[in-house]
């Protein structure tokens, strides 16, 4: 039986369908990743799963209960990292941390070792005492994901963990995702950030207008686009008209790019020199040319046609 099973869940805000008829599971254990722009669905479908908002239509099974029938018992089963802090703005650091370790039931010897370990791997030691109104906003985040993993519920839902967060807090956070889902647990991670996901997730969906377009693990959905290798030009010349004569090269998978060109082939080696060589008897004036591999931004251009901050 899967941890989460989405069954056509669907929201409406009058006129706008933020989540449309969605279908996927979550295997238990299984870091499973949200991917897509701001306003593509991610929240709000976290906020269906983890009972903050009910469904227009459609349900979800979480932890074996029905989000709709049993919101209390999904509950019991889940820890939740919204997008919007939630904490007591008048209490020092190390009583919000205390008060939610209560709130589980975590015995008081336990509860103090794993507040002074997470305030050190989150460098709030000498924050401690200071109350949540007086952090900066980076600070209050930090606050925020420290207390997920004061527990350890079966199901943790991140949304947008590690937003604001410096580059140390940020891979200290996912180093405590990681080690989650090693000692059993089930993450579901909602981020627009393409090197969060493809370094944590076992599989994405990627969702635009509400909708799961592409599900699968990142590396097939890398290899799902077309060739093992991305030429990037910087060229001048007209675009347009290079990327449609590009595209009729054999060797040639795909071809993208607003302000250069993304050309996917299946060996660079093979075919940088001829390429090159095409461009510039088609007008076109190379500037520079680099090699990399496919990314998940790859993928979605393809889905899409756009990149995935626009």
């Amino acid at each position: 039986m899967p941890a989460i099973e989405c069954i056509n869940l669907t929201k409406r805000f009058s006129d706008l369908i933020a989540v449309d008829h969605v279908n996927f599971e979550v295997e238990e254990g299984e870091i499973f990743g949200l991917l897509g722009p701001n306003g593509a669905g991610k929240t709000t479908t976290v906020r269906m799963l983890t009972t903050v908002i009910s469904p227009t239509e459609g349900t979800a099974i979480v932890g074996g209960f029905d989000i709709r029938k049993r919101p209390d018992k999904v509950r019991e089963k889940i820890g939740v990292v919204l997008q919007k802090v939630a904490l007591d703005w008048w209490s020092p650091v190390y009583d919000n941390l205390d008060t939610y370790g209560r709130i589980y039931n975590i015995p008081k010897k336990e509860r103090k070792r794993k507040i002074e370990w997470l305030l050190k791997e989150f460098g709030l030691e000498e924050k401690r005492n200071e109350t949540i109104e007086l952090l900066s906003g980076g600070l209050q985040r930090r606050v925020q994901v420290a207390k997920a993993f004061i527990r350890h519920p079966a199901i943790l839902f991140l949304d947008e963990p590690t937003l604001g967060l410096d580059p140390q807090s940020r891979r200290k956070t996912w180093d405590f995702i990681l080690d989650s889902s090693k000692a059993g647990q089930t993450i579901v991670l909602s981020t627009n950030y393409m090197d969060e996901a493809e370094y944590l997730c076992d599989r994405i969906g990627i969702i635009d207008h509400g909708k799961i377009i592409a599900l699968d693990t990142p590396e097939s959905l890398k290899s799902g686009i077309g060739g093992d290798d991305i030429i990037e030009m910087n060229v001048d010349g007209n675009l347009d008209s290079l990327k449609f004569e590009i595209s009729k090269l054999d060797y040639v998978n795909g071809v993208s790019g607003t302000s250069n060109l993304s050309v996917q082939v299946n060996n660079a080696d093979e075919t940088l020199i001829e390429l090159s060589q095409y461009v510039v008897k088609m007008g076109g004036r190379i500037r520079n040319v680099s090699v990399r591999k496919p990314t998940l931004e790859d993928v979605f251009i393809k889905l899409t046609g756009r990149v995935i901050r626009e």
